[in-house]
């Protein structure tokens, strides 16, 4: 009987995944934030591998922009990243080994976009960055923290030149202040 069950599970796996076409992401092509497979937008699931061969990546694709869960694993099969998009748009997250957050942001079509936070393998905001949401790839501002949380940097920047540096002591006074 368990035969039967285990030749039915695989059966039904290969009939549901035969209805959506497969490809590896190394074989997509992007273009602009939008994915194609022999010049056609992909629709589907892309697989990333690593060196041995394991898979480390799923990436479900719709009319050429990542739609879905996209999953990111280890070596080991530990998830390290998960990112639900619609559209192309979406919030990435990136975890430790330890499973604490990494860094979250907002993504669409593989560019940043607006606030993101960095933190430590204990949990701790080590930075903050904003990425401008009218250019793509304009970082506008950059903030650094202390082990404890607290600010120690701001580096401030206009048309992809940092213009502003400030820092601060461990008591968050400003005592020092860069303009450029």
């Amino acid at each position: 009987m368990k035969y039967f069950f285990s030749i039915l599970f695989v059966v039904a796996f290969i009939l549901v995944n035969a209805q959506s076409k497969m490809a590896l992401t190394k074989e997509l092509v992007e273009q602009q934030g939008k994915y194609y497979l022999r010049g056609e937008p992909f629709s589907g699931i892309a697989f990333a591998k690593n060196k041995k061969g394991k898979f480390i990546t799923e990436e479900p694709f719709k009319n050429g922009l990542l739609h879905g869960k996209r999953v990111n694993y280890d070596h080991n099969g530990h998830v390290l990243a998960r990112e639900k998009f619609k559209k192309g748009k979406g919030i990435y997250r990136l975890y430790h080994f330890n499973n604490k957050l990494k860094c979250l942001g907002a993504m669409n079509k593989n560019v940043k976009l607006g606030e993101w936070k960095y933190y430590s393998t204990k949990g701790v905001l080590k930075a903050k960055e904003f990425w401008s949401e009218d250019i793509p790839n304009q970082l506008e501002w950059e903030k650094f923290y202390n082990k404890n949380g607290n600010i120690e940097t701001e580096l401030f920047y206009k048309s992809g030149l940092l213009k502003k540096e400030v820092y601060y002591d461990e008591e968050g006074k400003i005592y020092k202040t860069n303009a450029n």
